[in-house]
């Protein structure tokens, strides 16, 4: 986990602005990701339809089709 209470009022004021930024730039990278993630499985669902390969066939029924 990150630091405490106490640890972060023992660093210096630069520390403590790097900290800061640190956890900031991680927010936002690991935000975006997930947005970006959430957007491209919303636009699959909607570009392709589920049934894209057709009708699902149990592997007994193609194998008797033949």
């Amino acid at each position: 986990m990150g630091p405490s209470h106490d640890q972060l009022k023992r660093l210096s004021p630069e520390d403590r602005i790097v900290y800061k930024q640190w956890l900031r730039r991680g927010l936002v990278f690991y935000s975006s990701a997930m947005a970006l993630l959430i957007l491209a499985a919303f636009a699959s669902r909607v570009v392709a339809p589920p049934d894209v390969a057709g009708d699902t066939m149990h592997t007994a029924a193609i194998s008797a089709r033949k």
